[in-house]
């Protein structure tokens, strides 16, 4: 299996440190276990639903409802629900990979949208026996898709004997929104929000907000619009206090509305983390957000990267693999693994990782981006320009990977390139937002301690979500001895000397 090889890896390696040693055979342990919900919990696993017409355009609906079915059987306490994706992979089993992730049956179907009507094609596999034991054509349209998620999840607890409460069956029966015009308008914004890169966040929402318009009490819109603003705050594609300040009063707008969904406060953590510095009440996020849906990946996936900057990299290594174990397709989730691994100082192991991500999903930015930080700490220094030229492809511009860059050349004396990056990311900001972190780290690359503590403190005053990892990152190894460097990490709350930003 392939997370499997994601830890298996470390055996090979000899303890560098007593604390890292001892993270590798905690992690070495977990691997070798059943997971934690064997024999407790019933499971299946949900295929994307393949839009089977010729108009691409009508993605969004097959998409959509995959993430809805997911969202609805999620709900079930006693479900263990895994979304896998075969990512275009020709040679894809989804019975030999349910059989991999230790689910009982999986669900897959087909939608053909025939002007304002579908026919809906599903069936129920046993994955021990590879026999469909269920399996039904729907007929409906987008006023009775509510009705064919209900009879879906309704089918899915009785074949697999589940027990549902009261109040279970009335989540699988609750209609999100009675405006038809504001679901279709959802559904395009959960499948622009899928792609996560900036154009399509954006366009996400759009839509979310078009259907905001048509239904104001449209809960589950109001929790999109917080992930998208909150991934675009992440990738620091604009202002901080533009980005997460929006998600922030979308999520809290969602809470109000629907006080169950899981999601809007993983939004929450991600916003008091990255931009109050408030790690008490970010962590209480995260751990709410799991609470309330264990069976949702991306609450896992976030909480890895508060734990990652807390040091506390065991525990991160189990979070990250119950990400990956509910939705191994995604190329975020393993992108993290790379990610944790990096910081955890695992640069061999971090690039195998992200390697096979960019197999999979290539050129994929972050992937890229975590490839050349990681080669960069391997003094592997062209390898790691490579990678992050390959992050820029989708956006030649983006301020974070060309501050990579920069800083590499000012490390290894090349001066002029160095000063040419530093032109062209001054010139950046007269058209879009440029992190100060980014500007710090070229003056740090150049080795210009004054102007690199002018922009880290601009970056403290716009509340930068790069400073959370000021501690960790290695490329401030030059400004490390600096009483100020010191005293900046006091502020944010990285060392415990800190008041987080008041919201009044």
């Amino acid at each position: 299996m392939r997370s499997k090889r994601f830890w298996k890896q470390g055996q090979l390696l000899t303890a560098v440190a007593i604390f890292l040693g001892a993270i590798l055979i905690f992690i070495i342990l977990h691997r070798n276990q059943e997971p934690e919900f064997s024999g407790k919990k019933k499971s299946i696993a949900v295929l994307p639903f393949m839009n089977t017409d010729s108009l691409r355009e009508n993605d969004y609906i097959s998409e959509g409802l995959t993430s809805e079915i997911v969202h609805r059987l999620s709900g079930i306490s006693g479900l263990r629900v895994v979304l896998i994706n075969p990512g275009g992979n020709s040679h894809f089993s989804p019975l030999q990979v349910s059989r991999d992730l230790k689910v009982a049956s999986f669900l897959r179907g087909k939608i053909k949208k025939t002007g304002d009507a579908f026919s809906i094609q599903v069936d129920l596999v046993n994955t021990g026996t590879g026999a469909t034991f269920w399996s039904k054509t729907f007929q409906s349209n987008l006023n009775e898709l509510f009705a064919f998620q209900n009879e879906l999840a309704q089918v899915v607890t009785e074949e697999l004997h589940m027990e549902i409460t009261s109040e279970e069956e009335n989540r699988l029966h609750s209609r999100p929104t009675q405006n038809l015009e504001a679901y279709d308008q959802y559904l395009k914004g959960i499948y622009f929000w899928n792609k996560r890169d900036p154009a399509s966040l954006r366009k996400g929402i759009e839509f979310f907000n078009e259907a905001i318009l048509l239904d104001s009490n449209y809960a589950k819109a109001w929790s999109g619009l917080a992930d998208c603003y909150s991934a675009l705050g992440y990738g620091s594609h604009d202002a901080p206090s533009f980005d997460f300040l929006k998600a922030e009063r979308a999520a809290r707008k969602a809470l109000r509305l629907d006080s169950s969904l899981a999601e809007p406060h993983t939004s929450l953590g991600y916003i008091e983390f990255y931009y109050y510095w408030n790690w008490v009440d970010a962590e209480k996020e995260f751990l709410t957000a799991i609470r309330m849906n264990p069976d949702y990946p991306l609450a896992h996936d976030a909480y890895v990267y508060f734990l990652t900057a807390r040091e506390r990299y065991a525990e991160a290594g189990v979070q990250i693999e119950k990400a990956y174990s509910l939705d191994p397709a995604s190329a975020f989730i393993q992108t993290d693994q790379g990610f944790a691994l990096y910081y955890a100082g695992h640069y061999d192991r971090a690039i195998s990782v992200l390697k096979e991500v960019l197999v999979r999903y290539p050129a994929f930015p972050l992937a890229c981006l975590w490839l050349g930080r990681s080669y960069q700490e391997k003094k592997n220094y062209p390898e790691a320009i490579h990678a992050y030229q390959m992050a820029l492809k989708k956006d030649s511009a983006w301020p974070v990977a060309q501050a990579a860059i920069g800083f590499i050349y000012g490390e290894t004396g090349h001066q002029v390139e160095a000063e040419k990056r530093l032109k062209q990311m001054t010139e950046l900001m007269d058209r879009r937002y440029v992190t100060p972190y980014g500007m710090a780290l070229l003056y740090a690359g150049m080795k210009n301690k004054d102007k690199t503590f002018f922009w880290l403190n601009r970056a403290y005053a716009e509340r930068a979500n790069w400073l959370v990892w000021l501690k960790q990152d290695p490329r401030w190894a030059y400004i490390k001895n600096d009483p100020r460097y010191i005293a900046l990490q006091k502020k944010i709350g990285i060392i415990q000397e800190t008041v987080p930003l008041s919201k009044d």
